[in-house]
């Protein structure tokens, strides 16, 4: 039975230079820019700005991504599964998300809507065997799934390891 609490989404983007991108559709400042990954830890495999968070993909390819939209705390996975699982705090003011590549602009994709607001964000490397229907199998780099799981918050917490994977971790 699914929970009504929750919305999925599921997105193929194409991860140029080892990147999705889920930011706020309509914000201009305090979103990805050619320093976001010099602030991050390379053990947390993500970047985090006002209004945006920065996945690190394995692939530089089209990748699976889910994304959980809660309403509330979350019924959250087993991690076992997982190769790797961070948290960061994450502004969405327009309500409107947009997921991306590096270089893909917020406006070149469909938004998701969502109530506007403060997010907890769970970014979780899930191995898979699902590939994107344009994934090109000469590419390199483990197959994995990215699982996002975003739910309201009021608090402001910082990144947050929960499960650190290998490294290296990609190739």
């Amino acid at each position: 039975m699914l929970d009504e609490r929750v919305q999925v989404y599921r997105v193929e983007p194409y991860a140029d230079h080892l990147t999705v991108v889920i930011s706020d559709a309509e914000v201009t400042e305090g979103v990805f820019d050619g320093y976001t990954w010099d602030k991050a830890d390379d053990a947390w495999r993500i970047a985090v700005e006002r209004h945006c968070i920065v996945i690190g993909t394995a692939r530089y390819d089209y990748v699976p991504v889910r994304l959980d939209v809660w309403s509330s705390l979350p019924v959250f996975d087993p991690l076992d599964a997982y190769d790797h699982v961070v948290e960061a705090d994450v502004e969405f003011p327009s309500g409107k998300l947009a997921v991306t590549g590096a270089t893909q602009l917020p406006d070149e994709v469909e938004p998701i809507p969502v109530p506007a607001g403060r997010y907890r964000v769970r970014v979780g490397y899930l191995p898979t065997e699902q590939r994107p229907s344009k994934c090109s199998e000469a590419e390199p780099g483990d197959h994995l799934e990215y699982r996002v799981t975003m739910w309201p918050t009021v608090e402001n917490c910082d990144v947050r390891i929960l499960k650190q994977g290998p490294s290296p971790w990609a190739y």
